[in-house]
Parts: C-alpha cells; structure tokens; sequence
C-alpha cells in the first residue's frame, strides 16, 4: 500500500518537473549590446549602398580611374567594418552561450539536492507508517499522541511543498536558458552565412582594386615607378624595426637579460616555432628580394582570411603591441605584435585588424594574439611575420617545411 503511494507520490512530482520545461525563454543578458551590433551593421549596410553607388558612376568613367580606386578603397573599409563587427557578434553570443551552460551545470547541480531532500522527506512519510491525517487521527494511542503525529505531519507537508516549488522554479531557469542557447547558436549559424558573403565580397573588392591600379598605372606608363615607391616605404619601415631591434637587445645585453630570458619574463625559446596562422598556410610573398627592396619577412594570405585567427608562434613577453605610427619603429606595419621568445629569439606579426594582447603581456604558444587584416602599408588582407635573431630578420622558412 505504502509502496503504491510512494509511487503516486513521485510521478506527481515528476510532472510539476517535466510541465516546467515549455516555459517561454527569458531575454538573452546581453541582448542591449547585441542590439547595438545588430544597429551597427545595418548603418554599415547603408553606407555601403551608398558607396556601391558610387562605384558604378565611377567605373563607366574611365578619366576618374584615381576616385573609382579611392572608392573601392572605402567600400574595402566598409566590408571590413561588417566583418569586424560580425566577428563581435558571434564572439559575444559563443561567450553567452558558455556561460549558459555554465549556469545550467550549476543549477543542476542544485536541482539534483533538492530533489534528493525531496527524496528523503518522502521517506520520512513512509517512516512514520502514515500516509494521511485520517490514518493517523486513527492510528494515534492518545491525544497528545495525535497532536504530536499532527504537528510533524504538517511540518513535513510544507517542507515538501517549499521543495517541490524550489525545483519547478530551478527547473525553468534551466528550460529557459536553453533555449535560449538554441536561438543564440541560431544566431550564430546566421552570422557565419553573412560573415562567408562578406568575405567574398572583399576579395571580390580587392581583386577589382588590384585591376584599377594595373590600369592606372598602364595608363600613366609607372607599373615600375609605383612598385619602386612601395619598395622604398617598405625599406624604411623595416630599417626603423631594425633600429628598434637594435636598441631593445642593446638595452638587454646591458642588463645581461638577452639570453637568460629576462626580456621574454624568464621564457627561454628553443627555436621551435608553430605556424602563426593555423587556418591559412599559403604564402603570398616570401622572404627576400622584392620590387626592388627587401622583404624581411613572409606574407600569409588567401581569399576569405580577414579576421583569420593569429597565434603566438611561441611563449614568451608582448614587447610591443599596437598601431605602428611612423616614428615610433613600427611605421607602415599597421597593427603589430612583437614577441619576445627568450634565446635571442622574436617574432613580429604585421597588419592586423585587430591586437588581442597587450603590451608587457606574458603569452603561450598558440594563443590567440590577433586577427589578420590590411592596416597600415598593405595591399589587401594578410599577415607579414618576421622571425628574428638578436635583433636581426632571418628567413621564417628555415623554421618551418614546406
């Protein structure tokens, strides 16, 4: 009898439980900043009609070749704003998604007491050899007897009903933040579809730039003359990094620093690097002779690669992280990170879109550092990366097979 009951007991809780589970979803936490994303990007959108319009004036105009260049040289701006900003959403809802589930495995965790108190306040009933007020109005000897069995009856009552209303109520947090995560990853799946149409849209933009320079620079007969410009910026760039170089390491050597890893915060590199760009393994440009300058590092491209990941290509200290302002030793490298791996060894990663660390940071190998982008002196989206020794460029490849 008492076993039947305590059956009937339990499938009532259970579907208090199960019912809790098509509760309508509460609002994501961070649905204000998303929202402004959300704002953002439809304002990009605008301003990129606006620009698209402009481009096809432009381009039915073949003496205004310089502004249809300088055109499709904003709407490149503009494509890369979207994505920067597609990247922020999806950033934001995979962290809300984490903290969700976070959220969820703690209160299960809560959920899984209370039930188990539950459990045991059940049992107790069944202890006392009383399922009901009549049976124990019959059952007691006397009447203090009865006032007794009363009074623990009732205290064990609301108990279970404090329970059993704690467990609906963490049972529907728990529905509500899951489905929340599905509409979130929805969410996401939605962002990565637009973020591979912007990515075409770019390398679609830069390819028709690239033209419009070929023609410009046909037209006025100087192909040569603007590679040999570009050379000499480059050149001067890397002459002030080397300048820089030299300082940092002299500054090292003075203070016995260089290889015990006292610039690197104790690291000591032992020259074995990993590949700064897991997704991207194609070169574009490689170390040495170029346009009449040289080339001290390698470039790390392919279409679709803007707000690619970047990672330390080794442990060791962030010695420089920012944007290269000409002057400061890093003109013309647009967002950089410089590295400090300890043993005299370096790298340097050019033309972010992004820096991730910061300067002074302590960094492991493989962590993310930065994402690829075309700031500074660059002619499209890629990353240039620079491994030195003592101060001085070396070829990447010798570190890595091809």
């Amino acid at each position: 009898m008492i076993g039947k009951k305590m059956g009937r007991i339990f499938a009532a809780v259970l579907a208090v439980l199960l019912m809790s589970l098509f509760v309508p979803a509460v609002q994501p936490a961070q649905a204000s900043t998303l929202s402004e994303l959300q704002k953002k990007q439809s304002t990009l959108k605008q301003q990129k009609a606006k620009v698209d319009a402009q481009i096809a004036d432009l381009k039915k105009d073949k003496t205004k070749k310089q502004q249809y260049k300088d055109a499709l040289n904003s709407q490149i701006n503009t494509v890369e704003a979207q994505i920067d900003n597609l990247n922020d959403q999806i950033t934001g809802l995979n962290s809300e998604i984490k903290e969700k589930e976070s959220q969820i495995a703690q209160k299960q965790k809560k959920i899984e007491a209370d039930f188990d108190k539950l459990k045991e306040r059940l049992y107790a009933i069944y202890l006392t050899g009383d399922a009901s007020t009549m049976e124990v109005v019959l059952n007691a000897k006397n009447v203090m007897d009865l006032a007794d069995k009363t009074e623990i009856l009732k205290a064990i009552t609301e108990h279970d009903t404090e329970l059993i209303h704690r467990l609906k109520e963490e049972m529907q947090s728990v529905s509500d933040e899951k489905e929340t995560i599905e509409k979130n990853r929805d969410a996401v799946a939605e962002n990565k579809k637009v973020y591979d149409q912007k990515q075409a849209e770019l390398t679609s933009y830069v390819n028709e730039v690239n033209s419009a320079i070929a023609d410009i620079a046909e037209d006025e007969s100087s192909a040569e003359a603007q590679r040999r410009a570009i050379a000499k910026q480059e050149d001067a760039a890397s002459a002030a990094v080397d300048k820089w170089y030299q300082e940092y390491y002299a500054s090292l050597n003075k203070n016995n620093g260089t290889n015990s890893g006292g610039g690197s915060g104790g690291y000591v590199s032992t020259g074995n690097f990993t590949w700064p760009v897991p997704s991207c393994t194609n070169i574009t440009s490689e170390y040495g002779a170029r346009w009449g300058g040289f080339h001290k590092g390698i470039d790390i491209s392919r279409g679709g690669i803007y707000g690619a990941a970047i990672v330390a290509a080794d442990s060791g200290k962030v010695i420089q992280a920012g944007y290269g302002h000409y002057g400061t030793g890093y003109g013309g490298y647009g967002n950089v990170v410089a590295i400090d791996h300890g043993g005299g060894y370096s790298t340097l990663y050019g033309h972010m879109s992004h820096v991730a660390v910061s300067k002074g940071q302590q960094v492991t190998k493989g962590q993310v550092i930065g994402y690829v982008g075309s700031t500074g002196q660059s002619t499209g989206p890629h990353l240039h990366f620079e491994i030195r020794v003592g101060g001085v460029a070396k070829n990447p490849m010798n570190w890595f097979s091809k």
